[in-house]
């Protein structure tokens, strides 16, 4: 018998604690338990990516299942337990099996855990990110500098090409002349999409 493979074989661990995880309901306004499980920040070993990962206890179904990236920002929810407690969106879950945007919550148990999983989700997201105006955003006017923008950099490689975009909806990268996404037909932003004709 070969190992069952659980997707994480080529991932770091850099957080894993025991949660519990809502998503909002749109049509109740109201947040909903999706499940009690160890909430997991895994680093690709070989892309760097950072994903967020949670498994329902004992039945290992995912609930959570989403790249980190610097769109993602933790905000505390309100109630008793803010201290333990973090919401944020994203547009790209994938625990169901197709991406979707959701509204996350999650609650630790102690606030301390709740400061760390922000510590290191904040700090990744600092990696995925460079600032407009930084050095190595934006070409050098000096003519005597010969720096080279870090080629091994997150967001050199994971940068869409020049004039591209990525989808708001599926998080995939197009080409410049693309004016729909492939993956999930969404449009450009900014392009007025032809009305269809019958």
């Amino acid at each position: 018998d070969s190992p069952v493979k659980s997707g994480e074989e080529d991932e770091d661990t850099l957080f894993s604690h025991r949660a519990k995880l809502f998503r909002y309901e749109m049509k109740s306004k109201e947040w909903k338990e999706r499940g009690v499980g160890d909430m997991k920040v895994l680093r690709h070993t070989a892309t760097g990516k950072v994903r967020l990962l949670m498994r329902r206890d004992q039945v290992l179904k995912i609930c959570c299942n989403h790249h980190v990236n610097n769109e993602l920002k933790l905000t505390p929810m309100a109630g008793p337990a803010s201290s333990k407690s973090w919401t944020w969106y994203t547009s790209c879950d994938f625990a169901d099996g197709v991406p979707k945007p959701e509204n996350l919550a999650i609650r630790f148990k102690y606030p301390e855990t709740a400061q760390e999983f922000k510590s290191i989700l904040d700090k990744c997201i600092e990696e995925t990110h460079i600032p407009e105006h930084s050095p190595a955003a934006s070409p050098s006017t000096d003519s005597t500098s010969t720096a080279v923008p870090d080629a091994g950099s997150l967001a050199t490689k994971f940068a869409p090409p020049p004039g591209g975009w990525i989808c708001k909806i599926c998080c995939i990268q197009n080409n410049a002349s693309v004016l729909i996404c492939a993956a999930c037909y969404n449009p450009k932003p900014g392009q007025v999409t032809p009305p269809s004709q019958s």
